[in-house]
């Protein structure tokens, strides 16, 4: 039997845009022959019984997580689909790989999260034009707002809500570059004295003021916390080694690693506070996440737009040359299933929808005319074809009941009265009644 994994679809030249889906299709890709496998660039979430991917079929079974898939196959394909098989308990490191998971799922997780969905420079800019080359037009109504929305529940309790500008500020302002991070660190520096052109002036430190005293400065002193705190623990663990339990392979752990450090190297985000802090500070992190990508993936560019055409049924991995064995999606959706779920997105959120905002070279927002069917070209277009056919039935009805040929004289009467006035002078009501 065939495994058939289904991911979140590429971006970035990464096979997913989720890094637990990275981590699973690093770890098949390295250990799990390839024609015992498949891959599939899904969005039906549907499909899981978590509502999540990466999803593993193995039959009737269905496992989700990358974490439960390992298990499953550590259980299942013991000796075969192990990663992990040369760790021992003597060592300790089956313990150490236990708590080192967790150290990552806990605070890899929200810094994936602050940066691709809670900053809204780089949401806007990357995050939802990624999106855009994965889904289906109508799926870009729901999950994107929806995947920030568990970002923004996962992320609350570090306090960094200013980093999304449309939470923390109604009154945002049109044009390019506002209300974006960096528009507003830039105003910040200008407000407390600071020229932008690299000059070294007199910093006002006064209470409540200043560039010290903006949220954006305060945010960036955060983030560099928490970049540090992920990397400095990785990096302790990497020490000299090649891969973080030594040997001459990579381990579970490994590909888990690189699933979220990979996202925050290679995203080409307008703010990459942690991509400068990785190749600043640890850099031998930045050499290992390259080093994997090659040894996991074989160093492969995946492209958004081939995996879409396989996945919709138009090519075949193989006449791609692509290494990864991406299967289209079976079986294909039918038309009333298409118009239910464009039914289901895209009315009841359409007016709800995140604006899509393209990366512009500057590094600012700048908004462009998104791609997909706008809300109010929705409505027009249902609103004018609802009274195409109401008139066009109006109009039958009135020509079967009228028992009359030739013109039609429609005569206007204003009550101004209980009785009514003629409305031209020389016709009354009655000489009107006498004219029908």
């Amino acid at each position: 039997m065939v495994l058939k994994l289904h991911v979140w679809g590429p971006t970035f030249g990464l096979p997913s845009i989720d890094p637990s889906c990275i981590a699973t299709v690093a770890y098949f890709h390295r250990f799990v022959p390839r024609d015992q496998w498949t891959l599939v660039a899904d969005h039906d979430t549907a499909l899981s019984p978590q509502g999540e991917f990466p999803l593993l079929f193995d039959a009737d079974e269905k496992i989700t997580g990358f974490t439960n898939v390992v298990s499953y196959l550590r259980d299942r394909y013991a000796h075969t689909h192990d990663l992990d098989e040369n760790l021992t308990p003597q060592q300790q490191q089956r313990t150490d790989q236990i708590a080192l998971t967790s150290f990552l799922e806990s605070s890899a997780g929200p810094l994936v999260d602050l940066y691709l969905y809670i900053s809204s420079e780089n949401y806007n800019n990357t995050t939802t034009a990624a999106y855009t080359a994965i889904l289906p037009w109508f799926a870009n109504y729901t999950i994107p707002p929806k995947r920030r929305d568990l970002a923004r529940s996962r992320t609350a309790h570090l306090g960094l809500s200013s980093l999304d500008v449309a939470e923390a500020s109604e009154d945002t302002q049109s044009g390019p570059g506002r209300g974006t991070a960096s528009s507003e660190y830039e105003a910040a520096k200008r407000a407390a004295g600071i020229p932008t052109d690299g000059r070294t002036p007199a910093l006002n430190m006064g209470r409540g003021k200043g560039l010290l005293g903006s949220p954006i400065y305060t945010a960036r002193f955060k983030l560099d916390a928490l970049s540090s705190q992920l990397l400095q623990p990785l990096a302790d663990q990497l020490g000299n080694k090649k891969y973080m339990f030594g040997g001459d392979k990579p381990s579970g752990l490994d590909c888990l690693a690189f699933g979220y450090l990979a996202l925050l190297r290679y995203a080409p985000v307008p703010q990459a506070w942690v991509r400068e802090t990785m190749e600043t500070k640890f850099p031998k992190i930045h050499s290992y996440v390259g080093r994997l990508r090659e040894e996991l993936l074989y160093n492969e560019d995946v492209g958004a737009a081939d995996v879409w055409s396989i996945a919709t049924g138009k090519a075949v991995a193989s006449d791609l040359g692509m290494q990864l064995p991406w299967a289209s999606r079976s079986p294909r959706a039918t038309l009333p299933q298409v118009l239910g779920a464009v039914h289901d997105s895209v009315l009841p959120h359409a007016l709800q929808r995140d604006p899509i905002v393209r990366h512009g070279t500057s590094g600012s927002s700048k908004s462009q005319p998104s791609v997909l069917p706008s809300p109010f070209a929705i409505n027009t277009l249902v609103t004018v074809t609802s009274a195409v056919a109401v008139g066009l039935t109006a109009l039958a009805i009135h020509y079967r009941r009228s028992p009359r040929d030739g013109a039609l004289i429609f005569w206007a009467l204003r009550p101004l009265q209980p009785v009514f006035e003629p409305v031209f002078e020389g016709f009354g009501v009655d000489s009107f009644l006498k004219q029908l």
